[in-house]
């Protein structure tokens, strides 16, 4: 009977969307009597075999596809140390919004549903909602916690704590499908057969972004002559008219770290360390450090100095009081200007300044900060899992 059930429903999800029909072929179901209803813990999705039965033939379409995508999109794992309860809500309403936009399928009584967070990462809506006072009520908790998941009754376990490395190989599986998915998908609707289900390739492109090691990116970075900014003329180089002044002219940074609590002590460690490792690499590079919540403090001079200041701040995050400081006083590039850089280290939730600033930009970004065509100017520069991020 269960087998069924879901075989019928990937055969129905397969007809309206040929996308989300394929992707429900690589996910692990189960049945469990552990559970009321329904949930997933990343490696399998496990049904109440009584509950699923007592739906009508559309609804078991939408909770399966409901919970292919939790586990397709990688909910579980993106999660991290967030909130579980309030995490559950933001994943439910980009799911939700992606079954509602592309099938006829009848979400259950009480799905959670906001159409202004349509195409915004799961991580954009979490931290939204951590900011808002409009209260949703969770129906369903369908993404199992490690800690949840575990009981003192060993008979009531439902599944065990996920390992780094099952994680990792969780997230390679379903990355690797849908990019899959994806490039079949666009072979299709290049000859005229098929399209990408509204909203997907946002997600798909938040998942699939690559990831660079950072360290390599600020080195590089940091390292660019003043010819790298600028668009100056390259017909003068051969002729040696000022390369000896690109590699002598200073090149000054201006730092300025999120304390606003979403970036940890570690990892603030490990950028320091790297700043510094630069310092005394670049005899020519000039470091101003500041530290920023929703107030600006600094700026600290820490030129080749063997111990950073102590970070200040804790509260929310405006990028705002930097790019104003650099501006007002006279640190921000001219139209002509070609040395001076910034460097921003956060997970980008915040607020951007209305103007873009002339100076080059450079955001590093947790892995699983604002998406990349959140910031709207810059260069983005996305943390990798095997440095630290």
């Amino acid at each position: 009977m269960f087998e069924e059930i879901i075989q019928k429903c990937i055969l129905q999800v397969r007809r309206e969307c040929s996308f989300f029909g394929s992707l429900m072929l690589f996910a692990q179901i189960e049945t469990t009597k552990k559970l009321p209803t329904a949930a997933t813990d990343g490696r399998s999705i496990f049904f109440n075999e009584e509950f699923l039965s007592s739906l009508s033939s559309k609804e078991q379409n939408a909770l399966m596809l409901h919970e292919v995508l939790h586990m397709a999109l990688l909910h579980v794992t993106r999660r991290q140390s967030r909130d579980p309860h309030i995490w559950n809500i933001a994943a439910d309403i980009v799911v939700n919004d992606l079954i509602e936009r592309n099938t006829s399928f009848p979400l259950p009584e009480g799905a959670i549903t906001d159409r202004r967070f349509q195409d915004k990462s799961v991580e954009y809506i979490y931290e939204a909602l951590l900011k808002s006072n409009k209260k949703y009520k969770l129906v369903i908790n369908d993404i199992l916690q490690a800690e949840e998941s575990k009981n003192s009754d060993e008979d009531t376990n439902l599944s065990e704590p996920l390992s780094q490395e099952e994680a990792d190989e969780i997230e390679s599986f379903w990355k690797d499908k849908m990019e899959i998915l994806k490039n079949s998908s666009e072979h299709k609707l290049s000859n005229g057969k098929g399209s990408l289900p509204a909203g997907i390739e946002q997600e798909i492109s938040t998942i699939l972004e690559p990831e660079v090691d950072w360290r390599h990116a600020l080195w590089k970075y940091v390292g660019k002559t003043p010819a790298d900014f600028d668009d100056l003329d390259r017909r003068f180089i051969y002729k040696g008219l000022y390369l000896e002044s690109l590699l002598t002219e200073a090149v000054e940074v201006s730092v300025c770290i999120d304390t606003s609590g979403s970036v940890s002590d570690e990892l603030l460690m490990q950028f320091a360390g790297e700043l510094k490792g630069i310092l005394r690499s670049y005899p020519n590079v000039k470091c101003s450090l500041f530290f920023a919540d929703t107030d600006l403090a600094g700026p600290y001079e820490i030129d080749r100095i063997e111990q950073m200041p102590k970070a200040i701040g804790r509260g929310g995050t405006s990028f705002v009081p930097f790019f104003d400081y650099l501006k007002k006083n006279g640190e921000e590039n001219s139209l002509l200007g070609n040395n001076k850089l910034s460097i921003y280290f956060t997970d980008g939730y915040g607020d951007f300044p209305k103007q873009e600033p002339n100076n080059p930009t450079m955001w590093l970004v947790c892995k699983d900060g604002l998406e990349t065509n959140g910031f709207p100017f810059g260069e983005v520069v996305r943390i990798s899992t095997e440095t630290g991020w």
